[in-house]
């Protein structure tokens, strides 16, 4: 059994969601990955969607995905493959390698990595760049590897970080019931209409008790 524990939600704003999240085994690792295309287009799923392929694919085929650089590479390559296809598809991307004792990665755009701890959290994807996105042609990932003893991951697009409280957000991602937290995560930003301001994608992560 895994070590690790994890849940996570895509909800859409309209029919079809621009966001893409997954959860990969690698090892005695995971990989979390959240990809949210930009403009909410069909362009922009495919964009998100071909980060998830090519994580996939690094997972599945390579073996120095413990090194932080490793995966700006990955990203990098999806970036110049996306370009080269001349759609005009373009996404934000976090990928972040989880072991008992590390978290490494990697990261483009306004989806962001927190890590909660206590009553705080830090931003692990704090310097990251926003811009130019992957698919851009012009991406600049910028890597992390961070020490991870304990505490709550978050993963998210900016459909959650953007339109909900970082007290929120902290206070329900620290429930017992880490599925119920990523249900009730995916809902904070839902407007008193019913409907949602973007689209949300996320995924926790933590250690199994």
């Amino acid at each position: 059994m895994s070590r690790f524990e994890t849940a996570h939600m895509v909800e859409p704003q309209a029919r079809v969601s621009a966001d893409q999240v997954v959860v990969l085994p690698w090892g005695e690792a995971l990989v979390l990955v959240v990809a949210d295309g930009a403009g909410n287009s069909r362009r922009g799923v495919e964009a998100a969607e071909a980060v998830v392929r090519a994580v996939r694919a690094a997972v599945a085929e390579r073996s120095d995905l413990m090194r932080p650089e490793a995966w700006s590479d990955v990203l990098e390559q999806c970036d110049r493959e996306l370009a080269s296809a001349g759609h005009g598809a373009e996404t934000t991307a976090v990928v972040a390698c989880v072991t008992e004792g590390r978290v490494i990665g990697a990261s483009v755009g306004d989806s962001e990595l927190w890590l909660l701890h206590g009553d705080s959290h830090s931003v692990v994807t704090l310097h990251q760049r926003r811009k130019p996105l992957v698919g851009s042609g012009e991406a600049l990932p910028v890597f992390f590897d961070v020490p991870w003893t304990g505490g709550t991951l978050v993963a998210a697009s900016d459909g959650l970080f953007k339109y909900a409280d970082a007290l929120r957000i902290r206070a329900v991602a620290s429930g017992l019931d880490l599925t119920a937290s990523a249900r009730e995560l995916a809902a904070l930003p839902r407007l008193a209409s019913g409907g949602l301001p973007d689209d949300v994608g996320l995924v926790l992560c933590r250690f199994r008790h």
